[in-house]
């Protein structure tokens, strides 16, 4: 990671600190070499008690909030004073108390409580989700998406199976539209890695030897085309424009005029994504 740049584009509840180092790397569920465990706190904020847990990192250089499925969480480098934290989280109070609120809104969480056998959105089209015993696998039909599984009655693999299903889709339909996106901007396409992070859609990296690697996050692929499109159009101008400057934006703009238009609906329907 160390002096290497990258470029992240995160789920709208996410909101870094100020950044006066390198850069920071993408995170994932997984928790990174260099880290320690969570470290489980409160604060008074707004009149109200928060829950929240700190997650050091010896990979972090500056301090990011993030508010997911899981509350609050503070990203911070290893030697991060509790006073800095503290200061941060009390400064961000609005912002914190409206997207935990957010998260309760009750039509959110009925859409996020999916259960085996639901309907279930692939790339917008949203079809019942039928399930059947045989060998893993998932067949695709107008009406009706079919998941095969060894042990139908068991909800954990079911939903391991249509989790790596889905999976495979994304990594289909993305190498499509960053070799496509690629091509419209004059660069080699770079390597795709599938994401599962809990934070962001997309980054961009450039390794050692220039080249570039673009990770795209699997859960996109329950979101219309046009939509994957923006976070791809997005990641490949970071190609030739490691920042967020008006060149990139203008970059972004060549490559996708609505992205604007894209990026707000993205980010409102976020929560409206299931948890599988």
């Amino acid at each position: 990671m160390f002096g290497l740049p990258q470029l992240e584009l995160p789920f709208f509840w996410t909101k870094p600190a100020p950044d006066k180092g390198n850069g920071a790397r993408s995170g994932s569920s997984q928790r990174p070499s260099g880290s320690i465990p969570e470290e489980p706190r409160t604060i008074a904020c707004g009149g109200q008690e928060i829950r929240y847990v700190v997650r050091r990192s010896a990979r972090r250089r500056s301090l990011g909030l993030q508010i997911d499925t899981r509350g609050l969480r503070v990203a911070a480098p290893l030697k991060a004073r509790q006073a800095e934290i503290d200061r941060l989280i009390l400064s961000n109070t609005a912002w914190i108390l409206a997207k935990l609120r957010e998260w309760q809104r009750p039509e959110y969480q009925a859409a996020r409580a999916w259960a085996p056998g639901d309907p279930i959105a692939l790339l917008g089209s949203v079809r019942p989700l039928r399930i059947a015993q045989g060998r893993a696998g998932l067949a695709k039909f107008d009406d009706a998406l079919i998941l095969t599984v060894p042990k139908p009655d068991d909800e954990a693999v079911v939903r391991a199976r249509l989790r790596d299903a889905l999976k495979a889709e994304a990594r289909a339909w993305f190498a499509g539209r960053l070799g496509h996106y690629a091509l419209r901007y004059g660069v080699d396409t770079p390597t795709l890695r599938i994401s599962q992070a809990v934070t962001r859609w997309g980054s961009c990296a450039r390794d050692r030897d220039g080249a570039h690697r673009v990770s795209l996050n699997w859960r996109m692929i329950h979101f219309e085309g046009r939509l994957i499109d923006y976070v791809v159009a997005h990641e490949i101008a970071h190609i030739k424009h490691m920042h967020h400057g008006p060149r990139f934006w203008s970059a972004v703009a060549k490559l996708y005029p609505d992205y604007a238009d894209a990026r707000d609906e993205i980010r409102r329907r976020t929560l409206e994504l299931p948890n599988i």
